[in-house]
C-alpha cells in the first residue's frame, strides 16, 4: 500500500468512525413518563447531563420529545437529512407521523393553559439550530435552550401584560447539524451540512411552520387577544433553514401590503408569521435577501408602531461567515461572470455587507450615562413606550444597548431588519445567548407582544 493510500485510508477511517448517528435522538416521541419530571428538574438550566446506561430510565426521559418542567415545556421534533419528519422514512400507510403528535400536545397545553388559575394562554417559543449541534439532549445549544426557557419563563406574565401570565412551551426543532464528531475533521463538513440544511428547508419544515402559523392565528379570541403568542429564533444554518421556508411568507405579506386600496388600512401593521421571526448569524449569502430588500423598501409609509417582522442579526466579530463563508463562496463562485454589487451580495453572507444592514447594535460606551440609565424605568413600561413611538435614529434600550439605523432602513417602520451587532453584544458564531443579546431579543419581543 503506498503512503498516499494509506494517509486517504486513514482519513476515511477516523470520517467513518467518527460519523454521527442518525435522527431522531428523542426515540421515545410523547410516551408519558411521570416518573421523569424528578430527573428533569435534577438537571435545571443548561447543566450538562451526567453518563447513563442505554437500558436505564434516564435514558428513556431523556429519549423522549417532551420534558415536563415546572417553568415550562420543552418538546422536540426532528427531521432527517432528506427533510422528512423523523421517523417516516419506509413507513407505509396514511401519512399519520410525528407532528400529528406535536400537535395533538400543542393543542391540549393550549387548552389547559387558556383559562388556567395561574396563567392564560401559551408563549411559544420555537428554535431552529444550525451546524455542529442536534436534538440530542446533552447538545451545547439545547442545554442553552432550556437556560433561556427558564428565563423567560420568568418574564412571561411581562410578556402577556396581564395579571396572569402565559405558560412558556419551547419547541425544538433538531436536524443532523453534525455529521463528522472527530475533532478538527467535523469542520470540514461545512458545505455538505449547507447543502442539508437547504434540503430540510424544502422539506417538511414547511409544512411545520404553516401548521404553527395556524395554530398560533386561531388561537385569538375574536376580540384582538391571542391564545398564543409566538417567537422564532433559526441560528447558523437553521437560520437558512428559517430563512428559506419562511422567505416566501415574507414576500407575499409585503405584496398584499403594497396592494391594498384604501390609505387608512395601509396604516395598520402589516401581516406576520407568528409575532417575530429573529436569525442569528445566518449562513447564507446576501443575493438570497435580495427579494426580501427590495420588497420592503418599495412598501408605502407605515405607522411609525409598525413592530418588525423578521430581524436577523449578525455579529462583527462572526468569522465563520465573515471570513470563511466567502472564501468558500469565492472558489465556489469563481466562474461566475457578475456586477460588483451582485459579485458582493453572491459572495458575502447577508449579514457582512452594508448593502442590507439596516441596524447596528452595540453596548453603551461606557462614559455615556444618558445611554446606561435610558431604561430606569419597568422594562415592559419602556417596551410599551417603543411600541407605540418606533424606532428612533439613536434608540437606547434597557440594559446597556443602544440601536441605530442606517440610511438603508426605508420607508420608516419598514418591517425587515438587518442588524449588525458589535463583538460585545455576540462574541463569535456560536455566542447566540450572550446575556446582552438575548436582551435585545427579550426587548424586541416585548415591543411586539404590547403591539396588539
Amino acid at each position: 500500500m503506498t503512503g498516499s493510500l494509506r494517509f486517504t485510508s486513514l482519513i476515511a477511517l477516523l470520517v467513518t468512525a467518527g460519523c454521527s448517528g442518525d435522527i431522531p435522538y428523542r426515540t421515545e416521541s410523547f410516551s408519558e413518563m411521570p416518573e421523569c419530571g424528578k430527573i428533569y428538574e435534577e438537571h435545571s438550566s443548561d447543566q450538562k447531563i451526567k453518563k447513563y446506561a442505554p437500558d436505564s430510565v434516564d435514558a428513556r426521559c431523556w429519549g423522549r420529545a417532551a420534558e415536563e418542567r415546572a417553568a415550562y415545556d420543552l418538546l422536540f421534533t426532528e427531521f432527517d437529512d432528506q427533510g422528512w419528519v423523523q421517523g417516516t422514512a419506509g413507513r407505509k400507510g396514511i401519512a399519520r407521523d410525528h407532528h400529528d403528535l406535536l400537535f395533538r400536545r400543542l393543542n391540549d397545553l393550549l387548552a389547559k393553559y387558556q383559562d388556567h388559575q395561574q396563567y392564560q394562554g401559551l408563549m411559544l417559543v420555537v428554535f431552529v439550530h444550525g451546524w455542529h449541534h442536534n436534538a440530542e439532549a446533552n447538545d451545547g445549544n439545547v442545554r442553552e435552550f432550556r437556560k433561556l426557557l427558564g428565563s423567560l419563563a420568568q418574564d412571561a406574565h411581562l410578556l402577556a401584560g396581564k395579571e396572569k401570565g402565559r405558560r412558556l412551551v419551547g419547541l425544538y426543532v433538531g436536524w443532523r447539524g453534525e455529521s463528522v464528531t472527530f475533532p478538527g475533521l467535523n469542520y470540514l463538513t461545512f458545505w455538505d451540512r449547507k447543502n442539508t440544511a437547504e434540503r430540510v428547508s424544502q422539506g417538511s419544515v414547511r409544512e411545520l411552520f404553516a401548521k404553527l402559523d395556524v395554530f398560533h392565528d386561531r388561537s385569538g379570541d375574536g376580540h384582538g387577544s391571542k391564545g398564543v403568542r409566538m417567537l422564532t429564533i433559526g441560528h447558523s444554518f437553521g437560520g437558512l433553514v428559517t430563512f428559506e421556508a419562511l422567505s416566501s411568507e415574507f414576500l407575499r405579506d409585503a405584496a398584499r401590503y403594497q396592494d391594498e386600496g384604501e390609505k387608512d388600512l395601509r396604516r395598520r401593521p402589516l401581516s406576520r408569521f407568528g409575532d417575530l421571526v429573529i436569525i442569528v448569524n445566518p449562513a447564507f449569502e446576501g443575493v438570497r435577501y435580495e427579494p426580501i430588500k427590495v420588497a420592503g423598501q418599495r412598501l408605502p409609509p407605515l405607522a411609525a408602531s409598525q413592530p418588525p417582522l423578521a430581524i436577523i442579526a449578525t455579529s462583527t466579530a462572526d468569522w465563520a461567515t465573515g471570513m470563511a463563508f466567502p472564501v468558500a463562496r469565492f472558489f465556489n463562485s469563481l466562474f461566475e461572470s457578475d456586477p460588483k454589487e451582485e459579485r458582493a451580495a453572491n459572495r458575502k453572507t447577508v449579514g457582512h455587507n452594508d448593502r442590507y444592514t439596516t441596524h447596528r447594535l452595540s453596548v453603551c460606551k461606557t462614559d455615556d450615562a444618558e445611554c446606561w440609565n435610558a431604561c430606569a424605568e419597568n422594562e415592559f413600561a419602556h417596551m410599551a413606550v417603543f411600541s407605540l413611538k418606533g424606532v428612533q435614529p439613536g434608540e437606547y434600550l434597557c440594559n446597556g444597548l443602544n440601536l441605530t439605523t442606517t440610511k438603508e432602513w426605508a420607508p420608516t417602520g419598514n418591517p425587515y431588519w438587518v442588524v449588525e451587532t458589535t463583538g460585545d453584544v455576540i462574541k463569535d458564531h456560536y455566542d447566540m445567548f450572550n446575556p446582552y443579546f438575548i436582551s435585545f431579543v427579550r426587548q424586541m419581543y416585548l415591543s411586539v407582544a404590547t403591539n396588539k
